[in-house]
């Protein structure tokens, strides 16, 4: 079955964030759009909702929403979060439902060659056939004028049901001077494998040999040095050369979980791994001082989607460990609560920084309680211990399900103490706790989010 088969199922669908008072966040319908988008792994079901059901939704929401301001969020889906398939998926409703021409954004968004395999499956998996428009045809032709030869050797198979030479049939892309020899070579069948690890060892190379001939010559990709920290230990690559790996890690396309994956195989290299992620995440500081609230509830120990392996937790903490790199000053603070009592219960966490900070995630959720976020009640505390006199900005990182809006207490949070304050909601719920009391709701969990506030205020 393809991995793009439009129905999904997974576990069950549990109650939405939101919809269980009348307090939850009212949105218009591009809002919507842009909460079920931006943290989405399309295809796949998440804790509250299955794959099914945010498709529809993503569907349903598109059909409200101008052509335009679709393509605009597939784009932003793209090169701020870094998503693969969301970005594809909305193309082609923005073209099917409006009719919009999406030559030029498919073109742009399709950066690499595998993304027009992606998206002719997509188009089979929803009508059957790789029949497509005059408008995806020319964008997937023009897409072709990015790639140079490397690129087009990288991805000329798939594990799909066609190949990069398929497309090249279907769309008929136009040769430049940097993909010429390529294209020819590919169709032919004659083209020579690009320099890839994993080519080598097809060939027959040694995986020591190959690992370490391509760190001295620096050929070696950013995500395939995170992914193969084990592999260089297992094949026996020094600890020395392994470290000078990690060192050469510089991509703007990697997130913070791409270094939580690499730390988790290779813990013994946790320090290198921070000090790559800090020289990937610190190009632009954020000025002041800001106060980073953790939600560490239950809610948050559920797998991000039914196909992987990371919680929101692991995602929140991960960005924590990005924003002790972007932000200039931070004041590190966890949040939980009881919800049977309705009380929360919050901790400033001044012991370490980067990914460390998992060694002592069962202590945090341990003291704290596991319950729901209180955000009322979060805003107080920090008035209460001071640490709110001196911050430029509130960032409260959470997965909407706040028990204070919950009981539709009228309690909202007080932010006025902050110039700006944010709620960086990292779930794909179609509602949230948004209260009218801060500067922006911000969806998504890349290190762009933090890149967003910036230019907000800018």
């Amino acid at each position: 079955m393809s991995k793009f088969n439009t129905r999904k199922t997974g576990f069950e669908s549990g109650i939405i964030a939101g919809k269980l008072t009348d307090t939850a966040g009212k949105y218009s319908d591009y809002e919507l759009l842009r909460r079920v988008t931006l943290a989405n792994m399309l295809f796949e079901s998440d804790y509250y909702q299955s794959a099914d059901e945010i498709m529809n939704q993503i569907e349903d929401l598109c059909y409200r929403v101008d052509g335009e301001q679709i393509i605009e969020l597939a784009l932003e889906c793209r090169f701020e979060q870094k998503l693969r398939h969301t970005p594809l998926w909305l193309l082609i409703l923005a073209h099917e439902i409006h009719g919009v021409p999406v030559k030029d954004a498919v073109a742009k968004i399709a950066n690499r060659p595998d993304m027009t395999m992606d998206l002719l499956q997509m188009l089979k998996a929803r009508n059957g056939s790789y029949k497509m428009s005059k408008s995806i045809k020319k964008g997937l032709a023009k897409a072709f004028d990015q790639y140079d030869e490397y690129q087009i050797a990288k991805y000329k198979k798939s594990n799909l049901e066609l190949s990069l030479v398929d497309v090249v049939n279907l769309v008929h892309p136009k040769p430049t001077a940097q993909n010429e020899h390529a294209l020819k070579a590919l169709i032919e069948d004659t083209l020579q494998p690009a320099n890839t690890w994993e080519a080598a060892l097809s060939q027959g190379a040694d995986k020591k040999d190959t690992f370490e001939r391509m760190i001295g010559e620096k050929s070696l990709g950013s995500l395939a040095i995170l992914r193969n920290l084990r592999n260089m230990t297992e094949t026996g690559v020094s600890r020395q050369t392994i470290k000078t790996a990690i060192s050469q890690v510089s991509s703007n396309w990697l997130t913070p979980l791409n270094f939580l994956a690499a730390q988790r195989n290779a813990p013994d290299f946790t320090a290198d791994i921070d000090e790559a992620m800090k020289n990937c995440f610190a190009q632009e500081k954020i000025q002041g001082t800001t106060i980073l609230a953790i939600d560490v509830s239950g809610s948050m120990g559920q797998v991000t989607s039914s196909q992987s392996k990371f919680s929101r937790m692991d995602l929140a903490f991960t960005m924590a460990a990005a924003g002790s790199y972007i932000f200039e000053d931070m004041i590190l603070v966890f949040t939980a609560g009881n919800d049977g009592n309705r009380k929360g219960k919050h901790m400033l966490w001044s012991n370490g920084k980067g990914l460390g900070l998992f060694n002592s995630y069962q202590q945090i959720y341990q003291e704290l309680g596991g319950g729901g976020i209180f955000t009322y009640q979060l805003c107080e505390w920090l008035k209460e211990k001071g640490y709110a006199k001196d911050a430029e900005r509130l960032v409260v990182i959470s997965d909407s399900q706040d028990i204070d809006a919950h009981y539709g207490l009228d309690r909202k949070p007080d932010t006025s103490p902050y110039k700006n304050s944010y709620i960086i909601d990292i779930s794909t719920h179609t509602h949230g706790i948004k209260t009218g009391n801060w500067t922006a709701e911000i969806n998504g969990w890349s290190d762009k989010v933090f890149h967003y506030i910036k230019a907000l205020e800018n």
